[in-house]
């Protein structure tokens, strides 16, 4: 569950339609007091107007912080202050990740590609397809490619779109290229079934990027014949880690200051082409995390 330190939406989601009463807003889970020290007027029975939520069951006072503690039930847990932040892990998918424990947004292992089997997360939120599996055919592809002869067959090239790219802060990343034409398979780390052919001689595939770096093996198939491989290699940092030494802290804070209104792909976490303040509220809800 999400983390949240406002009591309003705390009470909102656990109490919808439950009574106000004088001292404690109470459940068989839980149990909320108001502010310690609060005095209803006898005018309209609360402290302060602008602070109420209301609905046709109920009226609540809310205040930012008031608890002292982590209170738990077994259906919620409210965390406040430095606690409060969206990181790989929360269980909620956030901007740039493929997924987040179990939620896969709704993907499964055909949507991947795959006939059956079951899809499942990584701890660094990318899908795991060790589980899925591929009804008949794609085995013997690759014993086929066993006895290959090797190099006469020109290697699958990356485009220059991507080819010198250092680092990203996505999971999901489109791998594409060119390729000699005539060739008829190309496969990714020994795999070829997620490769879609764009054109004669061109390629592409979508992969799922971990939290450091990444490297990929590209070889083309024609029949018997193999070319040489290709090896692509790309970073990803985590988001709000503009120095990319895995830690989001004050010093990539300063320097996201001095990146301010540019372009720079160090500070544009969403990768919209412009560092703003889209950008330093990622850093800032992903601020002390670690990779």
């Amino acid at each position: 569950m999400r983390y949240t330190k406002l009591p309003i939406l705390l009470v909102a989601f656990a109490v919808l339609a439950l009574p106000m009463s004088v001292g404690a807003v109470s459940s068989t889970s839980y149990q909320i007091y108001p502010e310690q020290g609060f005095q209803a007027p006898a005018a309209d029975g609360y402290a302060n107007t602008d602070d109420m939520l209301n609905s046709t069951s109920y009226q609540l006072q809310g205040a930012i912080e008031p608890y002292s503690d982590n209170p738990t039930s077994t259906s919620y847990q409210s965390q406040i202050g430095g606690a409060f932040q969206f990181y790989c892990g929360d269980g909620f998918r956030d901007t740039g990740e493929t997924c987040d424990g179990a939620d896969l947004n709704s993907a499964t292992c055909a949507s991947q590609g795959f006939d059956s089997g079951t899809l499942s997360c990584s701890s660094a939120c990318a899908y795991v397809t060790t589980s899925c599996t591929t009804a008949g055919g794609g085995g013997g592809g690759g014993g086929g490619g066993g006895g290959a002869a090797v190099g006469s067959l020109d290697e699958p090239e990356v485009s220059d779109e991507i080819a010198d790219l250092d680092f990203t802060y996505v999971s999901p990343f489109l791998l594409y290229g060119t390729m000699d034409e005539d060739t008829e398979e190309l496969t990714v780390d020994g795999e070829s079934d997620d490769v879609e052919f764009t054109d004669d001689d061109a390629w592409k595939v979508s992969v799922s990027l971990s939290y450091g770096l990444n490297s990929f093996t590209l070889v083309a198939i024609d029949g018997s014949t193999e070319s040489d491989e290709t090896i692509y290699e790309v970073y990803r940092r985590l988001i709000g880690d503009v120095n990319q030494d895995d830690t989001v802290n004050d010093y990539d804070l300063s320097k996201l200051v001095g990146l301010w209104g540019g372009s720079s792909r160090s500070g544009d976490f969403n990768e919209d082409d412009s560092v703003d303040d889209y950008d330093f509220s990622m850093l800032v809800a992903r601020w002390g995390t670690s990779v």
